[in-house]
């Protein structure tokens, strides 16, 4: 199963060889991330056959793919400095954004907004924001249409406004 949705609507599970690194993605993985980090992923839900087989010798091990999806994420929560502790303390250990606002001693529509960039920042899909299409490992197999996008740092990102959150939300759906 690549992916399931609840009746809502809401993303309820992604397989994580399918996990494409937007919004929704990566707003569903962040509260799983300490489990993933020791290779327990979401549990796949329980209800029919959905997808197409996978089957056949697997060369990993099962633990192996969720502490993959974990480290692509630590990595690109890296490139966002400070602002990886309040996204950190939202999503993965279920902090308010008062209570973080108190701790961290700033306003809480501050860190509301510094919580929406680090995370629109690390959901830039399957590429990385910070690198250079040409600079990347899958220059030549890339199905991009815009292999000539230029890398951005975190600090370049929020300077320049990055993508309006709900533009992005609406595009990735």
């Amino acid at each position: 199963m690549r992916e399931a949705w609840d009746d809502k609507g809401r993303l309820i599970y992604v397989a994580p060889g399918y996990v494409r690194y937007n919004i929704l993605h990566v707003e569903f993985l962040l509260p799983r991330l300490p489990e993933m980090r020791e290779g327990m992923g979401p549990a796949e839900p329980v209800g029919g056959y959905v997808g197409e087989s996978r089957g056949g010798i697997k060369h990993r091990a099962p633990h192996e793919a969720w502490c993959q999806v974990a480290a692509e994420l630590d990595e690109r929560l890296a490139r966002t400095k400070t602002d990886r502790y309040l996204v950190e303390h939202y999503y993965c250990r279920n902090t308010g954004i008062e209570d973080i606002a108190r701790q961290v001693e700033m306003e809480a529509w501050e860190v509301n907004r510094r919580i929406r960039s680090a995370v629109s920042y690390i959901a830039s899909g399957p590429c990385r924001r910070w690198m250079n299409c040409i600079d990347c490992r899958e220059y030549k197999s890339c199905m991009h249409q815009n292999k000539g996008r230029v890398g951005l740092t975190y600090r370049e990102w929020v300077r320049r406004g990055g993508r309006k959150w709900r533009e992005q939300v609406a595009s990735n759906k």
